[in-house]
């Protein structure tokens, strides 16, 4: 009996046996999925992270060629393999999936190749598409070889929300200065003044100064009846100089297309091109007009004087130019007086997109007399003053100043973004731009 008994449970225990394989069996695709997701998701996070971190490098390294589409490229590309070499990762960004744009802080979105461009978006990736797609372990057993991923990140150089129309460079003393009734008018953008000293900003007489903001990096003095929109003293908003970096156009001063150009008289209408003007640009007399057709202009010793007459652009492209000096021709001012009449733009293309004036050390900009200016784009004089007197009025739908200083005297009336409620739409950015940032 006994016997039969220990038979029987043997029994037993080989039918355990078989229940637990069959057991085991139905659980293995269970057993192999869970690990699928645990080590092979483990992995996709771990090569995520590091798609991440040189997503953010490029981006954030292509900001400093935002005026050079093929440059910042280039820049985000070795960047992105600096973090992710090509040997252990195949090629994770390439040229097409670093975009340059415009980032708006207030809706914080990424347009692409909108102005002004301050804001580079990189896509890297592991895909089927560059041949790189994440392969995986265990997820092969249940019918996946490998898995896309793609990180997206934008970097924009833009931490304020204002651009600025003035930008005074000096580190000392007055940076600008508003004398008399003069009125200054820039309703949608600012005025930034480097110099950390006392009355750094100073406003004397009755004159008017509306501005989106007033920053200044020392402190400001108003002195009489003013009415100037509030400065930020001791600002730390004030930007750097965007144009620091701009290189100013080859000279031949043998190889001169004019010799001391003028056009005196009454009554005359010349049109001039692009090219190295020796010995200056003079333009006198009444009911003269000088037509300058599209293209850069080196003004080699002699500067620009007109004192009468009207100087414009032919419509078509803009201009830019170039005031320096030589051996022979001694650089002097750029001066507009007298009852001179004077509308130009700046080019929209190109090296010097944006930029009107480029004024060489040692020599001003001035705009005096009677006479109306309409100047749309930037007057970088970084070493020299630009000054308005006089009772000349200036009109503008986007006028810059970027200089060592600033003065607005007499009765001279300065109106500069008067229509556009979204800013200067120049490719010359005057705003904060130190240090770029990651946006989400």
């Amino acid at each position: 009996m006994f016997a039969r008994l220990k038979r029987k449970f043997s029994n037993f225990r080989r039918d355990q046996r078989g229940a637990v394989f069959i057991i085991v069996a139905v659980a293995m695709p269970v057993i192999f999925g869970a690990a699928a997701a645990s080590i092979d998701m483990g992995h996709i996070l771990y090569i995520q992270s590091e798609l991440r971190a040189a997503a953010d490098a490029a981006a954030l390294a292509a900001t400093d060629e935002l005026d050079d589409e093929d440059a910042a490229k280039a820049l985000a590309v070795q960047y992105a393999e600096l973090n992710m070499p090509i040997t252990q990762n195949g090629n994770v960004v390439d040229p097409d999936d670093v975009i340059l744009g415009n980032w708006d802080t207030d809706t914080s979105t990424f347009t692409a190749a909108a102005t002004p461009t301050n804001a580079v978006q990189v896509t890297a990736r592991h895909s089927s598409a560059n041949g790189n797609a994440i392969g995986l372990y265990f997820a092969k057993l249940i019918g996946f070889d490998s898995k896309d991923v793609s990180v997206l990140a934008v970097a924009s150089v833009s931490t304020s929300e204002t651009t600025f129309c003035i930008l005074s460079l000096s580190d000392s003393g007055t940076g600008v200065t508003m004398n008399g009734s003069m009125s200054l008018t820039m309703p949608n953008c600012g005025m930034a003044v480097s110099s950390g000293s006392g009355g750094a900003f100073t406003v004397n007489g009755s004159g008017t100064v509306t501005a989106e903001e007033i920053c200044v990096a020392g402190t400001s003095t108003e002195n009489g009846t003013t009415n100037v929109t509030d400065p930020t003293d001791n600002c730390s908003g004030v930007p750097s100089d965007p144009l620091a970096g701009l290189d100013p156009p080859a000279i031949d001063p043998e190889d001169c297309d004019e010799d001391n150009f003028r056009v005196t008289g009454n009554g005359n209408t010349v049109t001039i091109s692009p090219g190295t003007y020796c010995g200056g640009i003079t333009i006198a007399g009444s009911n003269n007009t000088v037509i300058m057709e599209s293209g850069e202009y080196i003004i080699a010793g002699g500067g620009i004087s007109a004192t009468g007459g009207t100087l414009t652009d032919d419509g078509t492209g803009g201009v830019y130019i170039y005031n320096t000096g030589t051996d022979d021709d001694a650089i002097q001012p750029i001066s507009f007086g007298g009852t001179s009449s004077i509308d130009l733009d700046a080019q929209t293309s190109g090296t010097y997109s944006g930029v009107l004036f480029h004024m060489d050390t040692g020599a001003d900009f001035n705009a005096t007399g009677t006479g109306d200016t309409d100047l749309n784009g930037t007057i970088y004089a970084p070493d020299n003053d630009v000054e308005y007197s006089g009772t000349a009025s200036q009109s503008s739908s986007c006028l810059q100043i970027i200089s060592n200083t600033v003065t607005m005297s007499g009765t001279s009336d300065v109106l500069a973004d008067p229509d556009d409620p979204a800013g200067c739409n120049s490719d010359v950015v005057i705003a904060d731009t130190t240090p770029p940032r990651l946006r989400d």
